[in-house]
């Protein structure tokens, strides 16, 4: 008689990220929720969370993490990888609970919103140099150090600091190329700065949330948001953002 098999499957991998860093978010005390129903996925060390044999629905998850405002997460399984379903979830850090560091936070409510981020511009040490369309590779210029662009999502930023471009890399190729996992659909030229990309939250009736860490003497940050399908883009002075909601 044959023993029994038992079969696992992969069905999510969850990679927990603070939006305002892009460093893997360590803290242990979290709790998932699906359609309302806590779940519990098995933590293996760096933010990151498996899922195995439970299935791979469309789902509504919900994640409450200490220390983290909560975060609700639509998992859409046609836009990931079939072998290796990976989410990056960006979690935007709770001015209640902030470690001693100052956070600065843009807030407020526009009808029809229906994403937000930035890039910073005053804090990028990498240039754009050259896109190579048929292989996907864009050349850099470093101000210093060696290549380090394990984030992933970054934003190339027009010389006249009017918009930028999202792009994410799927690999770097070292000593100063990155491979993207899309071509370009702009020209830029040689020197534009690339900055990371810092995600936000909209609730489903307009209101945001935008939260970077005071670590600068300078906080202007370019916006990039969309409204009923139209994309926008408003500088914005972190230090007085009060003065600088949506339009």
């Amino acid at each position: 008689m044959e023993a029994p098999t038992i079969h696992h499957r992969l069905d999510l991998v969850l990679q927990l990220v603070d939006s305002t860093t892009g460093n893997s978010v360590g803290e242990q005390d979290v709790r998932f929720f699906i359609e309302g129903k806590q779940c519990w996925p098995i933590p293996r060390g760096g933010g990151n969370f498996v899922f195995i044999n439970t299935g791979r629905s469309d789902s509504t998850l919900t994640l409450k993490v200490f220390g983290y405002e909560d975060a609700v997460v639509n998992v859409q399984y046609e836009k990931l990888d079939n072998v290796v379903p990976l989410l990056q979830v960006f979690l935007i850090p709770s001015e209640n609970l902030a470690k001693g560091e100052r956070l600065c936070s843009l807030t407020g409510t526009l009808q029809g919103l229906e994403e937000i981020e930035a890039v910073s511009l005053t804090q990028s040490n990498i240039c754009f140099s050259e896109f190579n369309e048929r292989k996907c590779l864009m050349k850099l210029f470093l101000a210093k150090g060696r290549l380090s662009m394990e984030h992933v999502h970054y934003g190339l930023i027009s010389s006249d600091r009017t918009h930028y471009e999202h792009f994410a890399v799927a690999e770097e190729v070292p000593p100063d190329m990155v491979k993207l996992r899309e071509p370009l659909t702009e020209t830029f030229p040689v020197n534009s700065p690339i900055s990371r990309v810092i995600f936000g939250n909209v609730s489903p009736d307009g209101s945001y949330l935008l939260r970077v860490r005071d670590s600068a003497e300078l906080l202007n940050y370019l916006v990039r948001y969309r409204v009923n399908g139209e994309i926008r883009f408003q500088i914005v002075d972190f230090h007085h953002c009060v003065h600088n909601e949506l339009q």
